[in-house]
């Protein structure tokens, strides 16, 4: 029903945000990402609202899932790249160097709510996703493969009254405020540290900004998360506490399951794993999954 440059503008919108960073990823105008999307809106219908910072769209969207589907075959056959969205802890580590069918997005996006409701509409094609919170085995739409596994630590700022204790336990964590994101931004971390007493101080963010969250630990009493890979790129002047939490992390490559077996997927799959392959012979604790 419409073009694949229009439809590009509107979802483009849903998963970047700004019509600035639509422009650059799909090489078009910001006045032509502007005209794209209210041609989009005319045909299916619908009107596009601001709400927590994202474009939300109102109105019956059926019609618009079937073109979205028809949309995401066109981008299997080459005839458009195909979106990838991460983390910012892997955005810059393994999946700075994508195959040239694939296009990454900001990599900032705060919970999984959104980039499995952007998974399931067909606007982006898969997700790096962090462990634990990443589709169960039984999704009827979305199956995962995990990349990396390494575990998840406490940090502080250098001068933190709790770096004077000889030994450090949970209970001892549970005396300051402890960084949370939003209620159900990663709905399986927050259950395990909540049962410990933890992700207390919460932080309304939906996009990753790390003055936020790092900065944030920095500069007050507050007790931070790590894993490996966001300590190395996050930068800063955190202290890792000599205490892990209660579960594994890790990164997994989300997808919808019909595209799973699909070549250009196991293209990126493996080129995922080849960039991991490397960089787990130098961050310590990142585990590669899979053996190549």
């Amino acid at each position: 029903m419409v073009g694949i440059q229009v439809l590009e503008a509107l979802d483009g919108l849903q998963w970047l945000r700004t019509g600035e960073e639509v422009a650059k990823r799909f090489s078009i105008s910001q006045p032509t990402v502007t005209r794209y999307c209210l041609k989009a809106l005319q045909v299916f219908e619908l009107e596009l609202e601001r709400r927590d910072g994202e474009w939300e769209l109102n109105g019956d969207q059926t019609l618009l899932l079937m073109e979205r589907r028809v949309h995401q075959m066109a981008r299997l056959e080459g005839l458009s790249q195909l979106r990838l969205e991460a983390t910012y802890w892997n955005a810059t580590t393994y999946c700075s160097a994508l195959p040239s069918e694939w296009l990454l997005g900001q990599s900032n996006i705060v919970g999984v709510a959104r980039n499995l409701r952007l998974l399931r509409e067909y606007v982006i094609d898969c997700w790096v996703a962090g462990l634990p919170d990443i589709p169960q085995s039984d999704d009827p739409d979305l199956g995962a493969v995990v990349l990396t596994e390494m575990p998840v630590f406490f940090t502080c700022p250098p001068e933190h009254p709790i770096l004077k204790r000889e030994s450090i336990n949970y209970c001892d964590i549970a005396e300051f405020p402890t960084l949370a994101l939003p209620t159900g931004a990663y709905p399986l971390v927050e259950q395990s540290l909540s049962a410990l007493g933890l992700w207390n101080d919460g932080v309304m963010m939906t996009r990753y900004r790390r003055d936020s969250w790092e900065g944030r630990s920095e500069a007050e009493l507050v007790i931070g998360y790590a894993t490996p890979l966001s300590m190395l790129v996050s930068g800063g002047n955190l202290c890792r506490l000599p205490l892990s939490l209660p579960f594994r992390s890790g990164d997994a490559l989300v997808t919808r399951r019909e595209l799973l077996s699909h070549p250009l997927f196991e293209s990126l799959l493996d080129c995922l794993n080849t960039r991991i392959a490397s960089l787990s012979l130098e961050v310590d604790e990142v585990n590669h999954a899979c053996v190549l």
